[in-house]
């Protein structure tokens, strides 16, 4: 059993054990817990080319991939669609993406570079990002990956995963083979203007960075619209889709751990 220098990511699904707490008292709860458990194993996805590996276990989530161009491409790229098909059913996520010495396959993971990921998601990260090393952003720049990482301009040391890229890109031209945003991007603006109606604390302050981050890197392109804290609390007539990539293969790498 060797450690493998790989890129590795440890995300939490904000919320999502309370929820779960909830569901004891709220039954209805347990048709959205039932709907994220099946939008993880549907993101769920292996590409042995790249030794890319996805676990998820209760909130949590480990992915790996090998310190390569594509390989950070792939992991980059897993983490995207996560954040994408949780977003729309108002599930935010937090975490950090290292690099480093890691043991990962179906049956275990640890290592430093796990322990490292760990700490960012719990101690730097704080809003609902995927905070990057400065190793990960070094490599990405190298390979030509910056467009797929972000930062706020109050904070510009601070890197992390562009997740809401495929918003601020989109055009509203139809084209063969392109996903139609428009809804899409009602509901996580919907569930946004929710999440701004709690009383002040560390919820609202991760709703009013979420709320920054859509206005700033989405709505600025002019297509997708600025949150509105008004008229977007009304839920609009949308259903969820969910991303996959198809070099990605699902499910034949994806582990869950009871």
């Amino acid at each position: 059993m060797l450690y493998q220098d790989k890129y590795v990511a440890f995300i939490d699904m904000l919320g999502f054990s309370a929820l779960v707490q909830e569901s004891a008292a709220d039954m209805s709860k347990l048709d959205e817990i039932a709907e994220a458990i099946d939008r993880l194993k549907n993101t769920a996805c292996c590409n042995p080319a790249t030794a890319l590996l996805f676990t998820y276990f209760s909130d949590c989530i480990v992915i790996s991939s090998s310190r390569s161009p594509a390989g950070l491409a792939d992991i980059l790229s897993c983490i995207r669609m996560l954040a994408e098909n949780l977003l729309v059913v108002d599930i935010l996520i937090r975490g950090g993406l290292t690099v480093g010495s890691i043991h990962h396959d179906s049956q275990m993971i640890f290592g430093p570079a796990m322990l490292d990921a760990y700490r960012m998601e719990c101690k730097e990260a704080r809003n609902p990002m995927v905070l990057v090393s400065e190793e990960v952003r070094s490599d990405a720049r190298a390979a030509g990956l910056s467009n797929l990482l972000t930062w706020d301009d109050e904070e510009p040391d601070r890197h992390y995963v562009h997740y809401l890229i495929s918003y601020s890109a989109y055009d509203s031209n139809p084209r063969a083979g392109v996903v139609i945003l428009d809804s899409q991007a009602a509901l996580i603006r919907h569930f946004i203007a929710k999440r701004l109606l709690g009383a002040p604390g560390k919820i609202l302050d991760k709703a009013e960075w979420m709320e920054r981050y859509w206005n700033e890197k989405v709505a600025t392109g002019g297509i997708l619209g600025r949150v509105d804290r008004v008229a977007d609390l009304v839920r609009p007539n949308a259903r969820p889709f969910r991303s996959r990539l198809a070099v990605l293969a699902p499910q034949p790498g994806a582990t869950s751990v009871d």
